[in-house]
């Protein structure tokens, strides 16, 4: 009996891989060497993996394994059909067929769902005495104790960067709404014995090296500290996945550097924390990323560093943002993908139910299409930005800045990595950004407080102790938020801090420069405004209220009522105390216009 094992390659991906790609950065997956290796040993098995060979459609086997995640879905289903047109039985298994087994049922004889690890034996079984079931689902998560190596041996050496990968754990002990691995692996985090692993990493060929290729090596420090320390005397170069909650425990970068640590790859995500919130990835903390990467980088681990564009809080700006921030902290290696909902994740099910999914050709599902409808931009847009931001950051000037200034300890070898993905990227379409895109970089600023000796608190019942406490703290900076809406045409700023007479006219200035640019709406929010000069307030309303009448259907200005009436009450509670005092006609209370 003969079994032909199938990786399709995926269809219209605008970033393919040619063999000169593979061989510069692709390592080998595991899932079918591993099916080999769970094999009786009086079967046949061999491996096709599209992406560097052709597929034989007329060889004599007996049964055909296909794997294929959502993007390699439609040419699964290509290959079974042709060789089900030969009457040859074929199985599907892997992300997608396990989460969508009805569908991947019509175009093959049987279907895996979940690990194939406790049901291939019964499958081959049912096989060969011709009962073979249409569907397959293991009863549990499988132990990874006493596990057969992958067979390595049967995939094409000469065509990768590298085939010697080894498992050391399987899952995430995160469950981001945008993974497929939660949903896969049931949201368990497992791992094989320590002993285990270094005894296949001493059976791998010696030079070179090798890969973990786990989704995340330090997700249980202790583990991975165990795994270190008896991998250091090894004397081995590896490479695999992690997080950056692992710059927490310096410990745990020593013990993996020392061990050979060359790279990992870690999921940045976004640099906007509600978006992080609503992924379901708080464990990323923005605020903490450039102190997490210099600490990464410190220890001589290369940051193949990942973003996604298209979350609901990225609007026109998220792209130069994102490409400045990488520079900023010589980044690598960055990777950008573009957000896609893939069937069995929460992601998948939210925008489903919301009508948000704009097909379900899953080719295209690969991280450089759209196939959903964003919030805050056009689908135009955000495939736009996503080529420029990648051609951008592979361009000489930015590979310059992240690679060849001080203080890089490793120039060549991220140089040739760099110039690798250079070649792949601008093959793509030319990208590029929207104007909103500099106009959002230039309002997003903090501007500094030059009065600071007339700011009045707004929050009411403001003791004085309390007020010069947060006044150390808040009255220094204006600090102004804005995100627009392509949709809607509408620009929403958010006011923290303090405003002053002089950020009043900064910000108004700036702002009338932007109408007179055809936006149709801004909304000003000024709830997080804590301290509020009376000049300031003076200016944004009854100096300029019969110019601010004329753009009324143009501006809306929300909490401005409630943090004037609030520092309005605070002085005239103190001037209660000085009633000789007389009030300054400055601060005598104006009508406020909550929207004009």
């Amino acid at each position: 009996m003969k079994i032909r094992l199938i990786d399709p390659a995926p269809k219209d991906n605008l970033l393919m891989q040619t063999n000169k790609d593979i061989k510069s950065y692709w390592f080998a997956r595991l899932s079918l060497t591993t099916i080999a290796a769970l094999t009786p040993p009086e079967i046949e098995v061999a491996i096709t993996d599209e992406n560097v060979e052709e597929i034989d459609f007329n060889e004599d086997v007996d049964l055909v394994g296909l794997t294929a995640m959502t993007m390699h879905a439609v040419r699964a289903y290509e290959i079974a059909d042709r060789f089900r047109e030969r009457h040859i039985p074929v199985v599907m298994g892997g992300l997608h067929a396990s989460s969508l087994p009805e569908e991947a049922k019509q175009h093959v004889d049987a279907v895996v769902i979940g690990e194939a690890e406790g049901v291939w034996k019964g499958l081959l079984e049912d096989f060969q005495g011709g009962r073979l079931q249409p569907f397959y689902r293991s009863s549990g998560f499988c132990t990874l104790k006493s596990q057969p190596h992958p067979r390595l041996d049967l995939l094409k050496k000469e065509h990768y960067w590298t085939v010697n990968c080894v498992q050391a754990t399987r899952g995430c002990p995160f469950s981001c709404d945008f993974c497929s691995v939660a949903q896969f692996f049931g949201d368990t985090y497992r791992y094989r014995p320590v002993d285990e692993v270094i005894e296949e990493v001493t059976q791998l060929p010696s030079g070179g090296y090798f890969t973990f290729v786990d989704d995340n090596i330090m997700g249980r420090p202790a583990y991975a500290k165990e795994l270190f320390q008896k991998l250091a005397p090894l004397k081995r170069i590896w490479t695999s996945q992690g997080s950056l909650t692992m710059a927490k425990d310096t410990e745990l970068l020593k013990m993996a550097a020392a061990s050979g640590c060359y790279a990992l790859f870690v999921g940045i995500e976004s640099l906007t924390q509600d978006n992080l919130a609503a992924m379901n990835k708080s464990i990323n903390n923005v605020s903490r990323y450039e102190d997490a990467i210099k600490k990464i980088r410190d220890h001589g681990i290369m940051i193949v560093g990942s973003f996604i564009f298209g979350f609901d809080h990225d609007d026109d700006a998220v792209f130069e943002r994102t490409v400045r921030f990488c520079e900023k902290n010589k980044i690598d290696l960055p990777i950008f993908f573009i957000l896609t909902p893939v069937p069995g994740t929460r992601l998948y099910k939210r925008m489903d139910e919301d009508g948000r999914i704009l097909h379900k050709d899953w080719s295209r599902y690969n991280g450089s299409n759209v196939v959903f409808k964003p919030k805050l931009i056009s689908e135009e847009t955000l495939f736009n930005g996503y080529s420029w931001a990648f051609q951008e950051i592979y361009s000489y000037t930015s590979i310059a800045k992240r690679i060849l200034m001080p203080p890089q300890k490793r120039v060549v070898p991220e140089l040739v990595s760099n110039l690798a993905f250079r070649r792949m990227v601008m093959r793509a379409p030319k990208g590029r950004i929207p104007i909103m895109s500099r106009v959002l970089g230039k309002l997003n600023t903090s501007i500094p407080i030059k009065d600071k000796k007339n700011l009045v608190p707004t929050f009411v019942d403001a003791t004085f102790e309390k007020s010069q406490q947060m006044l150390k703290s808040a009255g220094r900076l204006l600090k102004v938020k804005a995100t627009h809406n392509e949709r809607f045409r509408t620009l929403f700023i958010k006011l923290e801090g303090s405003l002053d007479l002089s950020a009043a006219k900064k910000l108004f200035k700036r702002l009338s420069s932007f109408l007179n640019k055809g936006q149709r709406k801004i909304v000003i929010d000024f709830k997080g405004v804590e301290y509020l000069s009376p000049k300031a307030a003076n200016l944004l309303v009854m100096k300029n209220l019969s110019r601010l009448f004329k753009k009324r259907n143009q501006i809306e200005m929300r909490n401005f009522s409630q943090i004037a009436n609030g520092a309005f009450t605070n002085i005239t509670n103190l001037i209660s105390c000085e009633k000789d005092s007389p009030l300054p006609r400055e601060i005598e209370p104006r009508p406020s216009q909550e929207k004009l």
